[in-house]
Order: C-alpha cells, then structure tokens, then sequence
C-alpha cells in the first residue's frame, strides 16, 4: 500500500491539552488506531491550531530560561542555516568542544538566521522528562525530546529523512513541512540519508503547522520545513524504537554463547574455507534453532531497562524520611518507572531504571499485582505472608518503584449491602 499523509482536522473540538500519556499528545486519534493505521507505516498530521496548547509542556519562556541558564555545553545544542551545522567550539565561550554555550554567540546567529536546536531536554526541563518517562513505560523503547527555534522565514536544515519515528509538537509560530514518501523503508541508524534516494522519493503533500498541530513521521520518510513570516518553536520526540534486529542479534550472541564451535577463530582464506562456510551454517542453524525466542525478547527489553534513566524526584526525601506504609495505604507504580521481572535460578531479578533489584522467590505474584493495577494496598498482594507485604512494599518505595497515591479507597471490591 502507498503511504499517504492522513489529516485529522479538530479545530473546532481540540480540548483544553492535559498530558496523561502518550495517548494525549496524538488525540483523538488513541493508540490503538495509531499503532494499527501509522506506527512506522505512514505520516499522520492533527491539525489544531490553538495557541498557548502545548504550553503547559514547553514555551519561549522555556527557551529563553535555557539560553540565558549557562548550562549548555557541546551535545546539548546546536546551530544550522540552510542545512550547515555551525561547529560546537564556534559559539563556546573558549573556543573548544569543552567550554559552555556563549549565550551571545547563539543570539548573534539566531539574529542572523540559524535555528536554534535545544537537544535531549530531558536533562534539562523537568516537566518534559517526566513525560516522555511515561511515555517510555507505554511504549517500552527510548523517547528524547529536541526543540527547534527557528527565525522567521528561515531554514535550518535540508531535505533528509531520520532513522528514527518523530512526533513533531508544534509550540509556537508555524512552519510549513513538505513530505515526501520513503524510498527506503524503515533505515537503520547505520543507513544514514543519502541525496541519491530524493531521484526514487514522491512527494506526499505540503502542509502548514500551527500551535497545537501534531505531525508524525516514522522513520525514512524525506521531509524539510521553513519557518514562515514568525519565529517558529516546535518539539520533536525522537522515537527510537528497538527492533527485531536487535533481537536477531541477541539471537546470534546466546547463540555463540551456548556453541563452542561458533567461538572459534574464523577462516578467511586458504584450504579450510569451505569447510568452515558449510559447518558454520549447519552450526548456526542448529544453534538459533534451539534458541528461546521470549528470552531473546526479555534480553532486549532489559538492555533499555539496564541503560534507562529518568526523574527520581522524592527518592532521596524518601531515603530520610521513607513514606508510612500500612497494609490499608493506597499505593502505584509511579507512571514513569519501567520494570520487568526476571527469574534467576534461586532470586528473583527486578529490572528498573539502570539497574536490577534481586528478591527471594515468592515475589512475583506481588509485582505482577502491581503491574496490572493502577491502586493497590499492601494487603491485596497475593501469595504474601503480612509482614512481607510491608516489607516489599516499603522497599520498594524507597527505591523509587512506589509512590502513595493519596487517593480514597474506591478503587477496591465493594461488598454489597
């Protein structure tokens, strides 16, 4: 099927904007219909129009805090006009890749033309990274956040597509995208773009994005934009999605591990070539043939688990002064924290935020019970002796894991009258 660029038009019935997840960044669209019609298949474009809407997320104040902040150094942001990156140690105060941002020199090229690209705001704007946390929990793969400040009437950079899916906020001002369709489905990040794909590319459509608008493309989708007679402020989520490759490639690597024979020195050349290229096919077969392909799944998921961080406000106020916790104290996950449980042979690994917690065997009805409810009580945990209710319950607060909810108890069975 062609890809097209489908326009959902709620001008007239745009709510007032209030993040709960990632479902409300793309309403009314949900994200079921998102992931069936659209996720990595095809553009999407929401079109709003309602200034101030995304306010609540990120503003010029914003902007104007974090150039005026001195904190910036080289990674978190960057200068380009018309598709030249202008070098990191032009506009440090020093003159190297090690000094701060000089907050004169990134006005001095703003005023002559460049775009001003904010990146990884998660470091940076706490209210952005507590989002784009939950975010990551509902879809369990990396989101980062840059913004892009451009001058009116002004380019930043030149036709090209991403090797990963964008979510593009659109802040303040508008800018006008062109969007063309992907010569090369789905790139991976080592198949960067290339100008020769733009002779096989078909241009999809052109369209104008006004405060509030919401424009997705997945990855390999060609795409430019200009700002028009106004400063344009949007964000643009990076989705950076973990593939079946890589689970191709834990694939080979548990194989390797399990077969001696694919550890061995390889054979390039001479006599023992052949024979090296039939056995280790035969080998690689039979080793990928035994391999269990949900436990391939899990080592993907712990990879981005292991390396994951995100917000921890209240941990170390937790750490002095842990929460009082009893069996009737209403309790969540916080939104923003992704686990997974793994089971060792004599513990029970609990996989959060960098790093893995180990528990006794025993424990794993009760995390599940947490997964699957948005409250819950020490009390309702299944499989628990009472006194070990606590005890998880209150460790796992101060690791981060739980947070009270401060709510009423409405959330649990009513017996009838």
């Amino acid at each position: 099927m062609k890809p097209a660029l489908d326009i959902f038009d709620v001008r007239d019935a745009a709510a007032p904007f209030a993040f709960t997840g990632f479902d409300s960044l793309i309403a009314p669209l949900g994200r079921a219909a998102f992931d069936a019609d659209y996720h990595e298949q095809a553009p999407l474009f929401i079109k709003r129009a309602c200034p101030g809407y995304f306010g609540a997320l990120f503003s010029m104040e914003d902007v104007d805090h974090l150039i005026g902040s001195r904190l910036l150094r080289s990674g978190d942001i960057r200068l380009a006009r018309d598709g030249a990156v202008t070098p990191y140690s032009a506009i440090s105060v020093d003159g190297t890749a090690g000094g701060a941002a000089d907050r004169n020199a990134i006005m001095q090229a703003y005023a002559g033309g460049a775009t001003v690209v904010f990146e990884h705001l998660n470091r940076h704007h706490p209210v952005l990274g507590r989002a784009l946390a939950q975010c990551e929990v509902e879809l369990e793969f990396p989101v980062r956040a840059n913004s892009y400040l451009t001058p009116a009437r002004s380019s930043g950079f030149s036709l090209h597509y991403d090797t990963h899916d964008v979510l593009v906020l659109q802040v303040s001002g508008s800018k006008t995208w062109q969007i063309w369709d992907n010569p090369l489905p789905l790139p991976h990040e080592e198949q960067p773009f290339s100008p020769t794909v733009l002779a096989r590319a078909r241009q999809l459509a052109e369209v104008t994005l006004e405060p509030g608008d919401v424009l997705y493309l997945p990855r390999g989708f060609i795409h430019g934009a200009s700002a028009n007679d106004e400063p344009s402020l949007h964000l643009t989520l990076g989705m950076r999605s973990m593939t079946l490759r890589d689970v191709a490639l834990s694939a080979l690597k548990h194989a390797a591990m399990a077969t001696p024979q694919l550890r061995q020195v390889a054979r390039f050349r001479g006599p023992q070539r052949q024979t090296m290229l039939a056995q280790s096919r035969q080998w690689l077969h039979e080793a990928l043939d035994d391999v269990d392909i949900g436990a391939l799944f899990d080592d993907v998921l712990y990879s981005f688990i292991r390396k994951r961080t995100r917000p921890m406000d209240g941990r170390l106020l937790a750490l002095h002064a842990p929460p009082v916790v009893n069996h009737d104290t209403l309790l969540r996950v916080r939104p923003d924290c992704l686990m997974h449980v793994f089971e060792k042979r004599d513990q029970v690994a609990l996989a959060v935020d960098g790093r893995t917690i180990m528990f006794p065997h025993g424990v794993q009805g009760a995390i599940g019970y947490m997964r699957t409810h948005a409250l819950f009580a020490p009390a309702e945990l299944p499989g628990m002796e009472r006194n070990s209710q606590l005890i998880l319950t209150q460790r796992l607060c101060t690791e981060g894991v739980l947070e009270p909810a401060h709510q009423d108890a409405s959330h649990l069975p009513q017996e009838d009258a």
